[in-house]
């Protein structure tokens, strides 16, 4: 996902470096109504985009030589299946680069689903692995029951490989099983430390509260990652976030210039460079860099990071022009079958105030994963919206079972409990909150 706190592809670790031995091989790197429509169709391979040429493009082209050998090989008999598989990676690979998510997430899932039509002309490792990515498409669209199932699936097939315990691990956070996540992620690191096992162990750190203890395994995630890859500033980035949550603005910016160093314009460090100058009251050059990082990935949160901007600086205008290409972003994840309850819940309660619709998606939502905790927090805060604060603080108080030290969650809690120590601890853990109570809360304490 996975970048901002209520980010579209906020899901800290999901599908995070799943597919390195395609990167590395490289740079040296209405769901089922839809899939079935492409299948009565016949079955055609999914072209590959065009990148933008300052996205990294020397990499691009490497891909696209191999993405053209693919897909000649996948027209024999033989090489089908392999083919398909290794095409449906650079279609995962290039959803992460780009930020073309509705149409590349769908091309691997119906690349995947026509290698798995028929399971016994697989060998046992196509099989292990059409399923491993099938399960991170899944947790890429936010359908982490589904997820789950497809990974133990592929469990069951093979129970040596770490990467199917990230899956899991992943998939359980996002329910809410955050013991069985932790299981897997010791049973993932024993088999491989690595930048995938390390970072996953530090989101479940933070989950828990550790936060001295959750840098220091991000630390390790970033020195395991390979140079220049994908991955590695994901990763970085990810480290700044957390460290940008938690006040710690100029060490935050030092790891956004970092990613941008390793991986040349890098957008999600460019827009982690913006949030930074935002926070630091530097407007003009904050709306510069996220101009920057849009220019080369249409990602949700950039626009949504930038609308915020607009609206701290209270401009109205500039902010609702904004509003309806975001509420378009969101339709064509939808329409593409990606689950963005919550991420849309927010949205309207943020830019909208479309109080209803924010907590009937958030119901939705909890129907699906009912133990989740940022489930739990969006219905604190759409509760306490809508003017129920018994609901909201049986929310708010599931939402800090695991101890995770948000700002905001705090924040909400007090304003909930009327606990002016809750909103300073929110204050202190993050005092650049913005969102749609934050002032309130500053006017209690």
């Amino acid at each position: 996902m996975k970048k901002n706190k209520y980010s579209f592809y906020s899901i800290a670790i999901s599908t995070l470096m799943l597919t390195s031995l395609f990167v590395a091989s490289c740079s040296s790197p209405q769901e089922e109504n839809e899939e079935t429509v492409v299948m009565k169709q016949g079955f055609q391979i999914p072209q590959l985009l065009e990148r933008q040429k300052d996205l990294s493009y020397d990499e691009f082209l490497k891909i696209k030589e191999k993405f053209n050998k693919l897909s000649f090989e996948a027209e024999n008999e033989k090489t089908k299946i392999e083919s398909l598989i290794k095409l449906s990676e650079i279609y995962i690979y290039e959803a992460r680069v780009t930020g073309e998510h509705p149409y590349y997430y769908n091309a691997a899932l119906v690349t995947l689903n026509e290698t798995l039509k028929d399971t016994a002309k697989m060998t046992a490792d196509q099989h292990f692995t059409a399923l491993f990515y099938k399960s991170t498409v899944q947790l890429s669209q936010h359908k982490f029951n589904e997820a789950l199932v497809t990974g133990e699936k592929a469990l069951a097939l093979n129970n040596t490989n770490s990467g199917i315990y990230g899956v899991l691990v992943d998939a359980n956070v996002e329910i809410g099983n955050y013991e069985d996540a932790v299981k897997n992620c010791d049973k993932m690191i024993s088999i491989r430390p690595d930048l995938r096992s390390y970072s996953r162990i530090s989101y479940l750190r933070e989950i828990y509260g550790d936060m001295k203890g959750s840098i220091k395994s991000m630390e390790q995630a970033i020195e395991a990652g390979a140079p220049y890859s994908e991955y590695k500033c994901w990763t970085i980035v990810t480290m700044g976030k957390m460290l940008e949550n938690h006040n710690q603005l100029d060490s935050a910016m030092a790891y956004y210039q970092f990613s941008a160093k390793e991986r040349a314009n890098y957008p999600f460090g460019i827009a982690g460079m913006a949030s930074i100058e935002g926070k630091r009251g530097n407007y003009k050059k904050a709306d510069s860099l996220y101009t920057v990082a849009l220019n080369a990935v249409p990602e949700i949160s950039f626009i949504m990071d930038q609308a915020k901007l607009y609206q701290k600086q209270g401009k109205t205008a500039e902010m609702k022009r904004l509003i309806p290409r975001i509420e378009s972003m969101f339709q064509e994840d939808i329409e593409s079958g990606h689950n963005v309850n919550m991420e849309f819940a927010f949205f309207l309660l943020d830019f909208k105030k479309d109080f209803k619709r924010a907590l009937d998606l958030g119901l939705k939502e909890y129907k699906l994963r009912p133990n989740n905790i940022d489930v739990n927090r969006l219905l604190a805060f759409a509760y306490y919206a809508n003017g129920d604060n018994t609901n909201a603080a049986k929310h708010a108080k599931i939402a800090m079972k695991t101890n995770k030290q948000e700002g905001d969650l705090y924040c909400i809690s007090g304003l909930i409990n009327q606990d002016k120590k809750q909103i300073k601890k929110g204050f202190s853990i993050d005092p650049y909150q913005d969102h749609l109570f934050a002032d309130r809360a500053k006017k209690m304490i």
